[in-house]
């Protein structure tokens, strides 16, 4: 008797816990933009590694982030594939693009250019909010939130020589601060900042 106590209890508590009726929020899977790549020279590869992002975008959501410490993270949409990872790939393949040089993730076993990047920021700038004084980012609309991409990069020979090493901003207006619009923008801040990245490999593939 006591274990069919014990059992019914345990049966009643249970279900307490269980929602049969509530229902799930489709995720919706965000990837960077980029060209499929087209190789057109020989070498020498380009190798990325994966990037260092900021610890608050260390994670599958989407983050929407300010620079006054406002942060929203999307349950509801995510990254395709870890944003680190999602990073370097989309620098990869615009470079590709670009130049005509093979880019791979992983560390080839001849000699190489070595790739490091780290983004310094990737977030939404308001130009204007309680406190704030307005003032606007040339190139966009005062008044209008802004993807805001900060990435700085390190070109090296594979033996460890460095060739070239720069800070690089991007801005884009926001159309509204939703996972897609910053998907979006930040797909074309990463495009530009890979386009100034290509400019330095012609003449870095030469010094090898």
């Amino acid at each position: 008797m006591k274990s069919r106590a014990l059992l019914l209890s345990l049966t009643v508590l249970l279900s307490g816990c269980i929602i049969f009726d509530k229902k799930s929020e489709a995720v919706t899977f965000h990837q960077l933009a980029s060209p499929a790549p087209v190789t057109t020279r020989s070498g020498p590869t380009l190798f990325v590694p994966r990037a260092i992002i900021p610890s608050a975008l260390r994670r599958p959501n989407v983050v929407l982030i300010d620079d006054t410490g406002w942060v929203r993270i999307e349950d509801a949409h995510r990254w395709i594939s870890p944003l680190d990872r999602a990073v370097s790939e989309a620098v990869g393949r615009h470079l590709t693009s670009l130049t005509g040089l093979p880019s791979s993730m992983q560390s080839p076993a001849d000699e190489h250019l070595v790739l490091l990047l780290t983004v310094d920021k990737m977030e939404v700038f308001t130009p204007a909010g309680p406190g704030r004084s307005i003032f606007s980012i040339p190139g966009t609309t005062p008044n209008t939130d802004t993807a805001i991409l900060q990435l700085t990069f390190r070109l090296e020979k594979s033996d460890g020589t460095l060739l070239a090493t720069k800070t690089l901003p991007q801005s884009r207006p926001l159309k509204e601060r939703s996972p897609t619009a910053f998907e979006q923008a930040q797909s074309a801040n990463l495009a530009a900042i890979s386009a100034e990245i290509a400019k330095l490999l012609p003449a870095a593939s030469s010094s090898k």
